[in-house]
């Protein structure tokens, strides 16, 4: 895994937690930080497409952890 996976997959873990305490708090449920995240990522794709498909997979990641 090169440096940049890693950074990817850590930061995409603080993602998750961030998602985690905002539902928690009543802030957002997950399942719509992660769709506003997709969202976002598809704004992101009109300038920058490989930032946008580590935006994607990490609300592809948000959603897989609320199935757990």
């Amino acid at each position: 895994m090169s440096e940049l996976e890693a950074l990817a997959g850590a930061q995409g873990k603080f993602v998750i937690f961030v998602a985690s305490l905002l539902q928690r708090a009543g802030v957002a449920p997950i399942e719509e930080f992660a769709d506003l995240l997709g969202v976002y990522a598809e704004c992101v794709a009109e300038t920058d497409p490989g930032e946008a498909d580590i935006l994607r997979s990490w609300a592809a990641s948000i959603l897989a952890v609320r199935t757990h």
